[in-house]
């Protein structure tokens, strides 16, 4: 692969890399006549527009194969060209200046420009539209975007600019080291401004569609399936292998195997423990995993009582054995975590709770104390509702922390819901305490920890703390990367004093999938899995 890479904040910097991130198909391997992946996809989606769509979401995943930003992933998960082919930064680090391949177009043939991209950006942080995206402008550092999000200007201040329709100059309110990372989030994806508009919400039915990915949508069957198949007017089009994609909407492991199993499905979204195992000593080749930049927790409704009290919180969390967890529940290579932010990250080091360290029983011991002080006992127990959405895994999972909670004369009930409406339950803070994630877009901790800052739009706890605010502040203006991170560990210790969430693991999605489908990352923090990367070959 040619790849020359510039970079410098005192210089100029100019990016202009080769395509290296469609399908690579190793000299002599034969390719399977039939190119048509099904692969499991968790649950149904809520949407598919690249400025609403939520990370680690169903639709994110389809989103992925439908549209593409200013860069993507290849397959170390190092940023590459997409939509553009090089970019500049100014001396100061500022400014950008991205140049958009030549004959770009949307998959109806019209041309797509950089005002495509100045419209969709617009559009996702203007508070008006309904966007709970626009946080992403934010943390970018895009001039504006922060008195935009908060109505105090128009969407069209927001410092992104087309000066010709090859050419989008994004302003910076100061230098951000993590800015390109950012730019394959699907808030920063184009949207067809003459669909949108033409159509409003529903441009994205499968007879209004139009994407500028490597696929484009054919048909959505609600509840049961998303199919996308090549677009041909799609810039790499010509290394793209697999024709045809189909989502499942399968929000159960046990149907998700049996249908694999039948060969059904070539990809599984997830995978049971009991069958991990086996094929982990029998078929490890249909094993595929990947670390991801996220952390599996349980989210306390802060505002509601008895969990608004940071010792209820804190005596279920120091309860939880997550070493027995991720062996005996989970078991598929998760670290178990004491923090949100997961273990991944360059020169960086979690915060360690001081009940890490701490002998189980220690802890238990501890944990009634406190709950004792809070008033809790063998007269008065504490009673806990336990959500989380439609997965085995999820149930099990619940199952055995509502086992360990006994210990500690817990009274606790599981509450299903389908995907949808557990995320109505926990968007209206109508749950005590519920499975969550905290997910980052990008390799530096404040992507997990801004989403617990006071009024963040991901912040379901209601979790509020001016000196957390405050730390990450100072951590998003210190450019020295050594106190910056000083900053990050001080914030964290602030969120295990208060313990708004409860952390389980650090993600490492594993999948099955069959051994004749090739192309996978070895590395993709942000678990973007491309369809175009992927292909069959001939058994």
């Amino acid at each position: 692969m040619d790849k020359r890479f510039v970079s410098s904040l005192s210089l100029a910097l100019t990016a202009v890399l080769s395509p290296a991130h469609a399908a690579t198909v190793p000299e002599g391997v034969s390719l399977a006549q039939k190119q048509q992946l099904v692969r499991a996809n968790g649950a149904e989606p809520s949407t598919i527009d690249p400025g609403f769509v939520g990370s680690g979401s169903p639709g994110d995943v389809i989103v992925n194969d439908l549209f593409e930003g200013l860069v993507i992933e290849n397959l170390q998960g190092e940023v590459s060209p997409g939509q553009a082919e090089s970019w500049t930064v100014s001396p100061d680090g500022k400014t950008y200046t991205f140049q958009l391949r030549k004959g770009l177009q949307w998959s109806d043939g019209k041309p797509l420009t950089a005002q495509d991209f100045v419209f969709a950006w617009r559009r996702a942080v203007d508070p008006s539209t309904g966007n709970n995206s626009g946080f992403n402008l934010v943390t970018a550092n895009i001039e504006h975007a922060q008195a935009i999000l908060a109505g105090q200007q128009s969407a069209e201040k927001l410092g992104v600019v087309a000066p010709n329709p090859y050419q989008l100059v994004v302003s910076l309110s100061k230098p951000t080291p993590y800015f390109l990372s950012l730019m394959s989030i699907k808030t920063f994806f184009p949207v067809p401004e003459h669909q949108v508009k033409a159509y409003g919400d529903g441009w994205t039915r499968a007879e209004h569609f139009v994407s500028n990915g490597a696929y484009v949508l054919k048909q959505w069957t609600p509840n049961e399936s998303v199919e996308v198949v090549r677009n041909p007017r799609y810039w790499d089009n010509g290394n793209t292998v697999i024709n045809q994609v189909t989502y499942l909407a399968l929000s159960s492991q046990n149907a998700e195997m049996m249908r694999y199993q039948a060969g059904e499905i070539h990809m599984t979204n997830r995978v049971q423990l009991e069958y991990y195992q086996k094929l982990l000593k029998e078929s490890p080749e249909q094993i595929q995993s990947l670390r991801l930049l996220g952390s599996y927790v349980y989210a306390f409704n802060t505002k509601q009582p008895p969990f608004d009290n940071p010792d209820v919180r804190r005596a279920l969390s120091m309860s939880i054995d997550r070493n027995v967890l991720v062996e005996k529940v989970t078991g598929q290579g998760e670290p178990a975590a004491f923090s949100v932010v997961p273990d991944m990250i360059p020169h960086y080091t979690n915060f360690a709770p001081a009940f890490q360290t701490q002998a189980h029983q220690s802890r238990l011991s501890e944990a009634k104390l406190l709950l004792a002080k809070a008033g809790y006992g063998a007269s008065n127990p504490l009673k806990v509702t336990l959500t989380y959405n439609t997965s085995e895994n999820h149930k099990k999972l619940a199952l055995a922390i509502a086992s360990m909670w006994k210990t500690l004369g817990v009274q606790v009930a599981l509450e299903n819901m389908e995907w949808n409406a557990y995320l109505a339950a926990k968007a209206a803070g109508d749950y005590t305490v519920a499975r969550s994630y905290a997910f980052g877009d990008y390799a530096e901790p404040s992507s997990v920890l801004n989403s617990f800052t006071c009024h963040h739009v991901n912040n379901e706890t209601g979790f509020c703390d001016a000196q957390f605010d405050t730390l990450l502040k100072r951590a998003s203006d210190e450019q020295d990367e050594t106190k910056r991170y000083r900053l990050y560990r001080q914030a964290e210790q602030i969120l295990d004093q208060s313990m708004p969430v409860m952390p389980i693991y650090h993600y490492n999605h594993t999948r099955l999938v069959k051994s004749n489908l090739k192309g996978f990352p070895s590395n993709n923090p942000k678990g973007n899995i491309y369809a175009k990367d992927l292909y069959f070959i001939a058994k």
